[in-house]
This record gives C-alpha cells, sequence and structure tokens, in this order.
C-alpha cells in the first residue's frame, strides 16, 4: 500500500537520521468556556456529536510506516542519550506503565527494549492536513473541530436521524481514515462534545461507543471524576476533599460550593458531568497573519552543499504549509542559529506575493548571502524561515514578461507527494 503522508525525505544518508524536532499543536481551549454554555439545556437531546482520538498516533505512524516496529514497544520523542520526553508511547509500551510525559530516562527504566524513535512533525503535520480534506468530503468545513493534531470534533446533527445513523457515520468514518492512511481511529458519539470526548476512552483502540442521553446514570456517573474533561491531577484532588469522587457525585453536587471552591469553573465542571455541554463546534476565526518553519540540526553543518539543501527543504515545507491554506505571501524573514549559540537573521520584501517554492528559496538565499558563513569551528545548527503580509491565493498570476520562467503547476505536485510521497517529484530550483 501506498503511504499518502511519506512526505519527510529520507536522511539518513546524510547523518541526520537522529534528528529530534518536537512537534506540539496544542488544544485550541482546555475545555468549554463558561459562556460557550446555553442556559437552555431543552435542545441538547437534539444534537449528535463525534469526536476523534487516533490511537498513539505518533507511534502508530512509525508503526505504520516501518514494519520492523509493529508488536514492539515504541515511543516517539528523543532518541539520543536519556533526556526528553515521550511524547507518545505504542500499546505494547504502555502495558509497562509507560505514559506521555514519563522521562526518557524513566520510560527506559520501565522497559529497557523501548525504542525510542524521532518525531518527524512535518510528516505528522501533512497527515493531519489529508484528514481535514477527507473530513470536508463527509461533513462541511465548519461542522469540524480540530481540537488537537490528533483529535477532531464534528457536528453530524443535520447528517443523521437517530443515534443508530450516528454510528454507521462513525463507521463510515473509520473505514475512510484506514483507507486514507492505513490508520487505526476511536470514535465517540454522544448528544454533547464533553461525552462524546470521553467516549472514546471506552474501547481504545480502535473502537466506537455510543452514549445516548439515556445512558448517562449507568455508563457516565459511575466514571471516576477525572475523566471529566479539563480535570487532572491537582483538581481532582481537590475536587477529593469535598468528597467529590465520581461523575455522578460531581453532577449531584452543590452548584454554589464548587463555585466558591473554583470559581465559574466549578459551575463548568457540574454542567459537564450532568452532560448539559452546549457548546458547539469552535472555529478559529483571525485569519492568519504569519506562518513559519524552524528546523534544527541533530549534528550541526557548515558545507555550503549542505547549507544550501537545509535552506531549500525549510522553504519548501514553508511554502507547502502556505499551499495547504491557500495563502500567499508578501514578506520573509530568514534566520541561522550557530554552534555558539548566536542568531543572523535579516527580512527583505519579497518582489511578489508567491508560494513558489522557487522564489522563496531564492529570496532566503539572498539573505543568507549577506550573513556570516558557517565555519567549521562555528557551524549552523538551526535555520528558520517566516513569512507574512500573508494573502489569499487568487492564483491569477501576474507573469514578468522580462523573466524567463515557467509556471508550475504547484497545487497539483503537491497531490502526487500527498498521495506517492515525496521523492515521487522535485522541483529544480536552480532554473531560472
Amino acid at each position: 500500500m501506498a503511504i499518502s503522508s511519506s512526505f519527510f525525505v529520507p536522511r539518513e544518508e546524510q547523518g541526520y537520521h537522529s534528528m529530534y524536532k518536537r512537534i506540539r499543536i496544542m488544544p485550541l481551549y482546555s475545555f468549554p468556556h463558561y459562556k460557550d454554555l446555553s442556559p437552555h439545556t431543552e435542545h441538547a437531546g437534539r444534537r449528535v456529536f463525534i469526536h476523534l482520538d487516533f490511537d498513539a498516533f505518533y507511534a502508530q505512524v512509525e508503526q505504520r510506516d516501518n514494519p520492523n516496529l509493529r508488536g514492539k514497544p515504541v515511543s516517539v520523542g528523543s532518541t539520543t542519550g536519556m533526556k526528553g520526553i515521550v511524547m507518545t508511547a505504542s500499546y505494547e509500551a504502555r502495558a509497562f506503565g509507560i505514559e506521555t510525559g514519563t522521562s526518557l530516562w524513566e520510560a527506559k527504566k520501565l522497559c529497557p527494549q523501548l525504542i525510542s524513535l524521532p518525531c518527524y512533525g512535518p510528516k505528522y503535520e501533512i497527515i493531519m492536513q489529508n484528514l481535514m480534506t477527507a473530513l470536508k468530503r463527509l461533513v462541511p468545513e465548519e461542522c469540524i473541530e480540530t481540537y488537537s493534531i490528533d483529535e477532531y470534533f464534528l457536528d453530524i446533527t443535520d447528517f443523521v436521524k437517530n443515534f443508530d445513523e450516528a454510528r454507521e457515520f462513525g463507521r463510515t468514518v473509520k473505514k475512510r481514515i484506514m483507507d486514507l492512511e492505513n490508520l487505526t481511529v476511536s470514535v465517540g458519539v454522544s448528544y454533547n462534545k464533553t461525552y462524546a470526548k470521553m467516549a472514546t476512552k471506552f474501547q481504545k483502540p480502535d473502537g466506537l461507543t455510543v452514549i445516548r442521553p439515556e445512558d448517562k446514570e449507568t455508563l457516565m456517573y459511575p466514571l471516576p471524576v477525572k475523566k471529566i474533561w479539563g480535570i487532572g491531577t491537582r483538581i481532582g484532588r481537590r475536587l477529593g476533599l469535598m468528597n467529590i469522587l465520581t461523575v455522578g457525585d460531581l453532577a449531584n453536587s452543590n452548584e454554589g460550593s464548587l463555585k466558591k471552591e473554583f470559581g465559574v469553573n466549578g459551575i463548568v465542571f457540574r454542567r459537564l458531568a450532568r452532560g448539559e455541554d452546549t457548546s458547539g463546534i469552535f472555529r478559529k476565526e483571525r485569519p492568519e497573519k504569519m506562518l513559519n518553519h524552524h528546523h534544527t540540526l541533530t549534528n550541526n553543518i557548515f558545507k555550503p552543499k549542505d547549507v544550501r539543501d537545509e535552506i531549500r527543504r525549510v522553504g519548501e515545507y514553508l511554502c507547502r504549509k502556505m499551499r495547504a491554506k491557500e495563502l500567499v505571501a508578501g514578506h520573509l524573514y530568514f534566520v541561522i542559529r550557530y554552534g555558539n549559540l548566536r542568531y543572523a537573521s535579516n527580512d527583505m520584501r519579497l518582489r511578489e506575493y508567491t508560494n513558489d517554492d522557487r522564489e522563496i528559496f531564492e529570496a532566503a538565499m539572498k539573505i543568507y548571502e549577506n550573513l556570516p558563513d558557517p565555519r567549521e569551528d562555528m557551524p549552523a545548527r538551526m535555520f528558520g524561515m517566516s513569512v507574512f503580509d500573508l494573502h489569499k491565493d487568487t492564483k491569477n498570476y501576474n507573469f514578468d514578461l522580462f523573466r524567463n520562467r515557467v509556471h508550475l503547476p504547484f497545487y497539483e505536485l503537491d497531490k502526487l507527494k500527498q498521495r506517492y510521497g515525496e521523492g515521487i517529484i522535485r522541483v529544480g530550483l536552480n532554473n531560472n
């Protein structure tokens, strides 16, 4: 099976196989805010939400791409030394007690045979973009909320008549993701977002659980209170001191006491426990002001070819990021960090608004020519680019009659790379 997301160019032969790139896409908010909850809950039962939670996402991707890792304890995070943390662990590793946030040193103590892998951020982001494209074919974009890189909410109220149809819809989503990316996902279906999110934990991995309004007291109330969205160890401990140990205890607790202890969040916790989460799909409405990509190398470089290749990779990924959002940029910022931890940077106005790999690469090289060259005694350890002055790509390009430049169908090339891998085609950036 061809893996559509094999975006990252293999670097093993170039000595970068131990690269550590930490990618962290934070949730848009931790749990529904009080202002998002309507005081009128009588319509809550008429809504249907699906929560998608990928099973050990980073580790599952690496096991998918490397058959030799399947069935073995795998973590994604750091590969060199004993520093760093586990970003995610396969289910084989979790059997030893390894969890997200466990230090690598502790993880190796729990499981000496643990295989620790680097985090290839761009590859995971491309998977996310592919999945978002697939989800948009099932429901409109305004019905999709990206909660984190491996969690999504779908509002399918207008697409199903009852929870039986919602279950079938969930199966359709699971099959679509398996066909597209060969990844498993756990699905939770319920009449509000909180219960849908909790439902995904019932049958992990690769599960599908439906929570109806009548299931509230039998399925949800016996759960530990820390299962509620936004309640962690510390808040759970404080609730325990109030003799609130289960979701049912929280649902039936005194609202005034909770507000006195936790402020307005206490009211939110209680309403979430009672199944009164009336919040809808949250969408970021502010336009993008800047996009950037920074890459820190494990092995510092100084040779001109290595530097040029690295600048090219950073520029290619940044342009692909712009095209995924259908944006063009008018300004470029370029930065290098050297082995002595000093920075050198500059920026320039682009000759035209663009998301063309060649334009960004040439502009970055012009900026680089006026910065100190990396040397053997002062190599480069990080390259970064940022673009701003962003506008929607109208795809109506003004060709410069005095430049012999062929217009390339970059959007179509991106589709080829997503389906067959990055190595299927590359643009010759030296052609003017």
